[in-house]
């Protein structure tokens, strides 16, 4: 393969999706990253998936918080260094929030699933992704370029939007010494919730996967599960539309992951929408904001890209 080949990486505690770009043609590669217990292993692993060993630059997005090309996976164990990924790769790397590279892709995005507002053309956008963790992004634009602010908001403490809510969340801070938007919107949150729910019902919870709990709660087969999900969406509703006052975000509130992607028409009845207008004196404000779920593929890896190609501009 050329060295004009590029190797951009989405790393989060779950998957490790990487991808190698060569005249445009993408080639993708996914690994389990609980499956390695170092950096240099997962990233061996990947050159050799992608029979390439020679890149011209490399962008490595984490599911962590990165500072002087410096970061780990905060529900992992994996650390990550530019500098000695560079020397590993021959090349420079770029290593930045995987909702940073989130964030870059927003403008390149085709498929889309719009739930109310108005199509705004401009405007800062914010994108958060329920998967692991609760990946949050900023994406504005500062003399006609696009710029990412960082954010941990997904480790924000979460609020409670009615009396139920209020007592799973007394029920939480039982077991959790804080109870913040990650602890309930995420794959593990949502087992949270269910174990939650199942003790308010007074029933017994099964051992259930957060992709069980979905299915179940998607098609009503399971009133727990359909509660548990119902109330999922309803407080990632509430969060987005935090997140659209706190940005005044009027190009939109992007929701991306791995878990209301799959869920399909099921979201478009939820609670989701509502609660994300509910904003009292500022509804009609909010209710102009565009809602999207974010349904192409590996739009992380897009970020990535678009991170490589910003950089090289701004250089």
């Amino acid at each position: 393969m050329s060295e004009s080949a590029r190797l951009i990486a989405d790393i989060g505690a779950t998957n490790a999706r990487f991808g190698v770009v060569t005249a445009g043609a993408w080639r993708v590669e996914t690994l389990g990253t609980a499956d390695y217990q170092d950096t240099a292993a997962l990233v061996s692993a990947a050159c050799t998936a992608l029979a390439v060993d020679a890149f011209a630059d490399c962008c490595i997005a984490i599911a962590g918080p990165v500072v002087n090309g410096e970061g780990s996976i905060t529900n992992g164990q994996l650390h990550f260094s530019a500098s000695e990924l560079g020397a590993r790769l021959g090349c420079e790397v770029l290593l930045v929030n995987d909702f940073h590279a989130q964030a870059m892709a927003l403008p390149h995005l085709t498929s889309l699933q719009q739930l109310g507002g108005s199509v705004q053309k401009s405007g800062t956008r914010v994108v958060l992704g329920p998967g692991s963790g609760l990946g949050v992004g900023v994406l504005l634009s500062l003399d006609g370029r696009w710029r990412v602010l960082p954010s941990e908001a997904g480790h924000a403490d979460l609020a409670p939007g009615g009396m139920l809510e209020l007592e799973v969340m007394s029920l939480l801070h039982q077991q959790f010494d804080q109870v913040c938007w990650e602890t309930v919107l995420s794959g593990p949150g949502l087992i949270n919730l269910y174990q939650a729910v199942s003790a308010i019902w007074g029933s017994k919870p099964e051992a259930l996967t957060a992709e069980q709990i979905s299915e179940l709660g998607a098609d009503a087969a399971d009133p727990v599960c359909h509660q548990t999900l119902e109330m999922f969406l309803g407080w990632l509703g509430s969060a987005a539309g935090n997140l659209a006052l706190t940005f005044c975000a009027r190009g939109g509130v992007y929701i991306a992951g791995g878990i209301v992607p799959r869920l399909g028409e099921i979201i478009t009845d939820s609670p989701l929408r509502r609660r994300f207008d509910e904003r009292a004196v500022l509804g009609d404000y909010v209710r102009d904001i565009p809602l999207y779920v974010v349904t192409q593929e590996n739009p992380g890896l897009r970020g990535a890209l678009a991170c490589l190609e910003f950089d090289q501009r701004s250089g």
